[in-house]
């Protein structure tokens, strides 16, 4: 897998986890420069877990089967 698949992975997951964590800060009533300070933070660290153990995984051949998009796996499964 290329750099171009972790780039564009790293940021539909940063992005979700942004989104869903500031509107969870928003509902529970803080500030907006707070939420965006928590939200920033912890999408980051979540962001930086998920890639760095789906980079291991797919370094040492463990495949997720709940995934099933890496494009090694695509096309076997084609076949």
């Amino acid at each position: 897998m290329g750099i171009k698949f972790w780039v564009v992975r790293s940021i539909k997951v940063f992005l979700s986890i942004f989104v869903i964590l500031i509107i969870i800060e928003q509902l529970k009533g803080h500030d907006i420069q707070n939420a965006v300070m928590f939200s920033l933070l912890w999408s980051f660290l979540s962001t930086l877990v998920f890639i760095s153990s789906r980079v291991y995984q797919s370094r040492k051949g463990v495949v997720c089967t709940l995934c099933n998009d890496t494009p090694e796996q695509k096309t076997k499964t084609k076949n």
